[in-house]
């Protein structure tokens, strides 16, 4: 087993391209990566001894004065390290897996970098190798509903407050409809995260809503209250599942009900897709957490690996501070 970085002038471009659209992976496709500058975003091959592409996994790497970072790449829910496991077995299966996670530890460890970030799929979950190398892993947290329920199922799952907000949104007369029109729908995005101080990244975020988001693969739904825009949501579909991405209020048109019934119609869009599962992509902020729970997913914990050098350490605990 092997990993190798891929670009386009690789001799086995093709084959990855392949085996990526195949499974329907959408944060390693093309359309995708291109939101990135090609000199930060990195995507990588596993193969098999057979030199046959078997898994695949992308990676983001910046440098912050003379120190480089590699980190999940932004607004992606993580590395979407996927791959086959051809054993049958427990024994073997869990052999593979080990197989598969001490290489990638391998690789990681050989880029040498002071500061390393990388969340993983909720689907991996042997992180023992970077344990072993002297990485962190810590656990997060993500929402996911199953969509194969009715939609009155669904709707019985909301809390109380939920159902509240959508029943006052319809009584107030808000109208939620499912828009292309992305400049509006960045405007609110970009509104709700300079309101909470996180503001980053806004090139790539234009990236993804003008030059990767199509009709098939995300939607977006906007509400409206007295003809103004009040807020929106968007979510791009990954596979089987729709994850819920970006989310944005207008301050000046504000209305408890905006932001629920956009989720609310986002899920139902899922649903109509023919998607088995919403994921709400994960917060670790307590009151971003429960507004999210109160959507009625199952709690669903995914790893993350951390590792930091001893000079930068002291930098990190005073940026904390």
């Amino acid at each position: 087993m092997k990993i190798e970085q891929i670009h386009k002038n690789s001799a086995d471009f093709q084959k990855l391209k392949s085996f990526v659209e195949k499974h329907q992976l959408t944060f390693n496709s093309e359309a995708w990566l291109r939101i990135y500058n090609e000199q930060s975003i990195f995507q990588c091959a596993i193969f098999n001894n057979n030199n046959d592409v078997i898994g695949c996994f992308i990676y983001y790497r910046f440098r912050k004065s003379v120190l480089k970072f590699v980190i999940t790449p932004p607004f992606a829910p993580d590395v979407e390290l996927f791959y086959i496991n051809p054993s049958e077995s427990v024994v073997g299966r869990n052999s593979f897996d080990k197989e598969v996670m001490t290489t990638l530890a391998a690789y990681f460890d050989a880029l040498h970098v002071p500061y390393l970030n990388l969340n993983f799929p909720a689907t991996v979950i042997d992180t023992q190798p970077f344990t072993w190398k002297g990485y962190t892993a810590k656990t997060r947290y993500s929402y996911l509903i199953n969509l194969s329920q009715g939609q009155e199922e669904l709707h019985a799952n909301l809390s109380s407050e939920k159902r509240k907000s959508l029943n006052k949104a319809e009584k107030d007369g808000l109208i939620i409809q499912q828009t292309r029109n992305h400049e509006l729908v960045y405007s609110l995005i970009v509104k709700s995260l300079e309101r909470n101080h996180v503001a980053k990244n806004l090139s790539i975020l234009r990236s993804i809503l003008f030059d990767f988001a199509d009709e098939n693969n995300s939607f977006a739904f906007v509400a409206y209250q007295n003809n103004e825009p009040a807020g929106a949501a968007f979510c791009i579909v990954d596979g089987q599942k729709a994850v819920y991405l970006f989310g944005g209020l207008e301050p000046a048109n504000k209305h408890h009900g905006a932001g629920v019934s956009c989720m609310w119609q986002s899920i139902i869009k899922a649903k109509e897709l023919g998607l088995k599962w919403f994921d709400f992509e994960g917060s670790m902020n307590a009151s971003i957490e429960r507004y999210f729970r109160e959507f009625g997913g199952t709690l669903t914990p995914y790893f993350c690996v951390e590792k930091v050098s001893w000079m930068l350490r002291p930098l990190l605990l005073l940026k904390k501070q």
